[in-house]
């Protein structure tokens, strides 16, 4: 069986999983093909199996997944497809599959499977908990998704079909989950980004706007500035070498624990290397 497999991720969690599902697939004899998702490249080989894996942002899926899966031609025959989702609490995916969902099926995609896997929570800036674990805890964490993920692989190659149901979040009453979703994807995605600051720490190593995966970074004056297409993916507040990266109105990272996926290594946009 050919396989193609597509994720975004901000601090390594998304790509971690879907690696696991592609060691499941290629142990099982399936050919596979693994990339990153851009804006600028929506063309997917036919394939037997489609397989996204994609993080939540404020209990949807982020802008650039979003926009991506609305450029993908219309299949012309019925293409099965699974949809993975990683968050910091499995119990909080909000929207993130439906939205998925409801862009696929008018492409002719039948969802035969989808899910969510927790992984460490990653938004250091949240001016209230819960806020990023220490490494030991993220260990911990992360082999429980790795675990989680290799059953959902082997699920999907046994036949299993599964649709994860939503629900709301128990730490949320339905108003404040409304009131939050609502806040971040029509207000606070469009104007975060003008939040962004560094301390007197920040020493210019313009790594930031390197690794940055939607070049929404600039170097301006030897200090960063951040543009309106930033995803708040928190890659740049977790790789900063000098951890001099916060937002302003709450979003102090001092004295925080910083995570990205051990193994992730993101790559460096030639505009900035």
């Amino acid at each position: 069986m050919k396989i193609e497999l597509r994720y975004f991720t901000g601090t390594g969690n998304s790509l971690k999983i879907l690696e696991t599902f592609n060691e499941v697939f290629i142990e099982s004899g399936h050919i596979t093909n693994i990339s990153e998702i851009t804006i600028h490249d929506s063309f997917l080989p036919e394939a037997d199996l489609l397989g996204f894996c994609f993080p939540v942002y404020a209990f949807g899926i982020p802008r650039i997944c979003n926009n991506y899966l609305k450029t993908i031609d219309k299949f012309k025959t019925k293409q099965k497809l699974f949809i993975i989702i990683t968050a910091g609490d499995s119990d909080e995916s909000g929207f993130a599959v439906k939205e998925c969902k409801r862009i696929l099926e008018k492409k002719n995609c039948e969802i035969i499977y989808s899910g969510i896997v927790q992984m460490p929570i990653n938004w250091t800036t949240s001016p209230e908990p819960p806020f990023p674990p220490s490494q030991q805890e993220a260990i911990q964490i992360i082999n429980k998704g790795v675990d989680q993920a290799k059953i959902m692989a082997s699920d999907i190659l046994n036949g299993t079909r599964k649709q994860h149901e939503f629900n709301y979040p128990k730490r949320y009453t339905k108003r404040k989950f409304y009131w939050e979703y609502w806040l971040f994807k029509y207000l606070g995605i469009q104007n975060m980004w003008r939040t962004f600051r560094v301390y007197d720490t920040c020493n210019g190593c313009q790594l930031c706007a390197k690794i940055c995966p939607t070049n929404s970074i600039r170097i301006i004056d030897n200090k960063p500035v951040w543009s309106k297409t930033c995803e708040q993916c928190m890659r740049c507040v977790n790789f900063c070498p000098a951890e001099s990266i916060f937002q302003s109105q709450g979003g102090e990272t001092k004295g925080k624990n910083k995570y990205h996926e051990p193994g992730f290594k993101p790559k460096q946009n030639n505009k900035w290397a």
